[in-house]
């Protein structure tokens, strides 16, 4: 809290009449960062837009939100914090649906709209679809070279969508 304290030019006394403690201060910052993600994974929601085309422009925001090199630095930190607090686990589990549920509501439309296998949960889907994406993320949380693959970002999220497709919308 000190070090934070200094980089933003308050004392610590400040901090704490805001935030309850290190915990409090932490669900601030995914609380943000979590929110900007949703409201523009929501963006496209009022375009009219049919329910895999909503889909895709979420998971591809999604997807550039996890491998922006702040968000890559943020969950290599909260990951490693993880292995010892179970408080910071248990949270993991909560922001994970904050962070999934969108993506799943345009699941959950793309499979009324009969445009995605309903033989699979939407949450099943959502698995598979993050799951997809998550590599150059985990790759570049270790620095490791070529974290997309030989591939540039956006050609990496089109190659995994169609590999999504071919999965979600198979018979």
């Amino acid at each position: 809290m000190e070090e934070i304290a200094l980089s933003v030019g308050v004392s610590k006394h400040t901090i704490y009449r805001r935030y309850a403690g290190k915990m409090a201060l932490l669900d601030a910052v995914v609380a943000r960062d979590l929110d900007r993600l949703n409201q523009a994974m929501l963006l496209d929601d009022a375009t009219g837009s049919n329910p895999l085309e909503r889909l895709k422009s979420a998971a591809r925001r999604f997807f550039f939100f996890c491998v922006e090199p702040d968000s890559v630095r943020f969950m290599a930190f909260l990951t490693s914090e993880a292995i010892f607090s179970e408080e910071l686990r248990q949270r993991f589990g909560t922001w994970d649906r904050v962070l999934s549920d969108p993506i799943i509501l345009c699941i959950r439309a793309s499979q009324e709209a009969g445009l995605l296998r309903s033989d699979e949960t939407a949450i099943a889907l959502f698995s598979l679809l993050a799951d997809i994406l998550d590599g150059p993320g985990r790759r570049m949380q270790f620095d490791l070279p070529d974290p997309f693959s030989g591939l540039s970002p956006d050609a990496f999220f089109e190659h995994r969508w169609s590999v999504f497709l071919k999965v979600a919308t198979a018979g």
